[in-house]
């Protein structure tokens, strides 16, 4: 996360650093390792792939080119969520993703493949916490 005149922001080197923070985890190779996927965090209008091997984060890119359309599911919100989200103690709605996913609330959109997804659910959401650390 970084300061843009005194205003928080969700770009590139504020996701390289949570995907530090997941790579250096001591848990995840243990409950991930078997987790691998390709999929997108979507933050606003930018989406980051996410290439994920055995628990760990292999490789970030910012935008999708077509080549980048092999991913298995998308993990889409606003700005203003995923920052309520990563805070160290999160607001109401805002402290998991199926809060934020919520059909009153849906501040959060699962797109795509849900199968590698509901697989994978236990590694998913540690490696989501870890954004509070960031």
């Amino acid at each position: 996360m970084s300061n843009l005149g005194g205003r928080r922001v969700l770009d590139l080197n504020w996701v390289e650093s949570w995907a530090r923070l997941v790579n250096e985890d001591r848990v995840l190779p243990v409950i991930g390792r078997f987790f691998t996927v390709r999929f997108v965090l979507g933050i606003d209008e930018t989406d980051f792939l996410c290439e994920v091997r055995r628990g760990k984060i292999e490789r970030i890119s910012e935008g999708l080119v077509p080549s980048d359309m092999g991913y298995e599911f998308a993990l889409r919100a606003p700005s203003t969520a995923w920052m309520k989200f990563s805070q160290k103690v999160p607001p109401p709605m805002f402290n998991d993703i199926w809060a934020m996913a919520h059909p009153l609330h849906k501040q959060l959109h699962i797109e795509g493949n849900q199968k590698p997804f509901w697989q994978n659910m236990r590694a998913l959401t540690w490696m989501l916490a870890l954004m509070r650390e960031v």
